[in-house]
């Protein structure tokens, strides 16, 4: 089959045929802002922790892991990738936090020159609140997702209709005024 292909939605590639039977766990870190929120940042760094502590035995699971870094940075991004809060990490297309809450983000505030605020993820493991992803929470996600029979299926938010939260809503339609670029809808 020939490598050139003009289409986005399709891609190529060549495994090698010890790899074909590799399965591949997919890891999408979709977040507003990773240059100046620092729990976009952090949860980045934390990522990158938790890919490092599990890497030791993907080998012997006979497993890969893709990673896919989404930067939303309009509305309609926020739809098609049906993000409702930043930062998001989903797991094979599962966030691994559902059911999320949302506070004050003080960095996102401080971009802005006005006086609104702008809310980002509050992590929530074992039984402690974190403003960025903690490693053990991604380790965990990441060894579900890897064991045989990872990632089993439960009721929570992902089994509900998407609905872009008003907090991401306003986040970008506030950046589409002349005047206040800041995004925080104000």
């Amino acid at each position: 089959m020939a490598d050139s292909t003009d289409s986005k939605t399709v891609s190529i590639i060549h495994p090698a045929a010890e790899e074909y039977t590799r399965r591949t766990v997919n890891v999408d870190f979709l977040y507003l802002d990773n240059e100046s929120c620092d729990r976009c940042m952090g949860t980045e760094d934390a990522l990158e922790a938790a890919l490092e502590r599990i890497e030791p035995v993907l080998d012997s699971l006979d497993v890969s892991i893709t990673v896919r870094d989404i930067h939303v940075s309009t509305l309609e991004a926020a739809e098609a990738t049906q993000l409702a809060v930043s930062p998001t990490i989903r797991v094979n297309g599962r966030d691994i936090q559902p059911d999320y809450i949302e506070n004050t983000c003080e960095s996102c505030g401080d971009l802005c020159e006005c006086e609104g605020d702008v809310d980002c993820r509050l992590w929530q493991y074992r039984g402690e609140e974190y403003s960025t992803a903690p490693v053990g929470l991604l380790v965990e996600s990441l060894v579900q997702a890897i064991a045989p029979n990872g990632m089993q299926s439960s009721e929570s938010r992902e089994s509900q209709a998407y609905q872009l939260s008003s907090n991401v809503r306003d986040f970008f339609e506030g950046s589409e005024s002349d005047e206040a670029d800041c995004g925080c809808g104000c």
